[in-house]
Order: C-alpha cells, then sequence, then structure tokens
C-alpha cells in the first residue's frame, strides 16, 4: 500500500485523465439530451464519506460536480470497477439533468434529492436509482418502471431521508471550523506550516497553510483526520 502522501500525490496526478473522461462522458449525454453538462466545473477532493455529488448555483455556492479520488482514482489499493466509475458518473449527471430539464409531471410524485424525478433522469442516461454506492450495481438489470411507479408511501423512502439527513449532518460538522489564523501545524513532508487564511465552504473548510516551500491549500478534514498533522497548541 502506498505511503499516504505518495498516495495524495500520485491521485492528484491523476485529476487532468478523470476529467476527460468524465467531460467525454457528459459531452456524449449533453447531445443526447440538448444540455451543457461537460462545461460545469468540476473539482475533486479526498472525502472519505461522498463518492461524488452534484451542486447547483445558489446560497454561495458555484454550480458544479465534485468526486473524491479515493473512490475514482486509480491508484487507490481497490479502484472502482470501470462500470461502477461510469455508473456513479451517470448518477451525479441525473442530479444535473433533474435540474436543468423539464420533468414530466407523473414522475414528480416522490420528493427528496434521490425522488421520482432523480430516478426518471437515471433511467434516461442509464444509472443504478439508488440513492448510494453498491459495488456491482452498475452490472444489475434495473427495474426502472417498478421504481416510477411505486407509491408515495413505498417503504424505502424513510431509508433514503435517514440517508439525506445523514449526509446534511456530516456536512454540517464538517464546515466547523476547527483551526484559525495563526495556528501552526506539523507536516511529516512539507514541516512546520502556519494557517494564512481559514476558507469556510458549504461541506467543508480548506485551510491555506504557509510551508517553507510556499502556501498550500488544504481541507481540513484531512488536517484532522490525519493524526501526523497536529495544532502546535496540541504537542
Amino acid at each position: 500500500m502506498l505511503d499516504r502522501e505518495m498516495l495524495y500525490e500520485a491521485l492528484h496526478k491523476e485529476i487532468p485523465i478523470l476529467t476527460t473522461q468524465i467531460r467525454k462522458l457528459y459531452a456524449e449525454l449533453d447531445q443526447k439530451f440538448h444540455l451543457e453538462g461537460a462545461k460545469v466545473p468540476m473539482t475533486f477532493g479526498m472525502d472519505r464519506d461522498c463518492l461524488g455529488s452534484y451542486t447547483q448555483a445558489g446560497g454561495g455556492e458555484r454550480e458544479h460536480f465534485h468526486f473524491s479520488l479515493l473512490f475514482v482514482g486509480y491508484s487507490v489499493e481497490h479502484p472502482l470497477s470501470r462500470d461502477d466509475r461510469m455508473d456513479l458518473y451517470k448518477h451525479e449527471y441525473a442530479h444535473y439533468m433533474q435540474a436543468h430539464m423539464k420533468i414530466p409531471e407523473k414522475y414528480q410524485w416522490q420528493t427528496g434529492k434521490h425522488g421520482s424525478a432523480w430516478k426518471y433522469c437515471c433511467s434516461l442516461v442509464g444509472a443504478a436509482p439508488t440513492p448510494y454506492y453498491k459495488a456491482g450495481e452498475a452490472l444489475m438489470n434495473h427495474d426502472y418502471d417498478k421504481v416510477l411507479k411505486s407509491k408515495i408511501h413505498d417503504h424505502t423512502v424513510p431509508m433514503w431521508d435517514h440517508y439525506r439527513r445523514e449526509q446534511e449532518y456530516k456536512k454540517t460538522r464538517d464546515s466547523k471550523v476547527q483551526y484559525q489564523v495563526g495556528d501552526s501545524v506539523e507536516h511529516p513532508k512539507f514541516g512546520a506550516g502556519s494557517i494564512e487564511k481559514v476558507e469556510q465552504r458549504a461541506g467543508g473548510v480548506h485551510l491555506h497553510i504557509r510551508f517553507e516551500d510556499g502556501v498550500r491549500k488544504m481541507d481540513q478534514k484531512w488536517v484532522l483526520q490525519t493524526t501526523r498533522y497536529r495544532k502546535a497548541g496540541d504537542r
């Protein structure tokens, strides 16, 4: 298994390749559905509890797709299969479609992020109509007619609502600022650093840390979760 820092460096080098692959797929879907998903900005991170996401513009957020390199990257110990990776990309494109397409009224009976409108979009692009990732599901034959005709009292709705609330809680937790300007941190590779800027955003916090070789932008969650990162006052 690669050293964590070596792994992160290897994954960051994959971003251009992954971006090209995703934009190629989205361009093909755009042509089919007369949309512009391939033009939407795309970001990558090291999220451990979220494979990917689509965010609409609003509330201080710009429209963008986001994917975790710890799942879509090729350098991880157990990378996703090609089919599962494509299904993830289509899953997020379906969210984009829901925001930019007129959804027939008969497919609007179930509200929520992963409601009937989103499932309808999944049926158009061939994505698994399930709210969270399950290995091998991309290869299954999905009965879209069944999930689209389900009644509002479908027993899986509470599960989806619980999952949504759980994800919202995680985003709120990850958005809480744990560091402040002037705090010192120690990095096993870059050495001692000082936080110059704290950038709070929806779903997380970015820390701008000045090391001897320059300023690096890091996710606060990685700093907190990686034991080799320490606040000077904690030692």
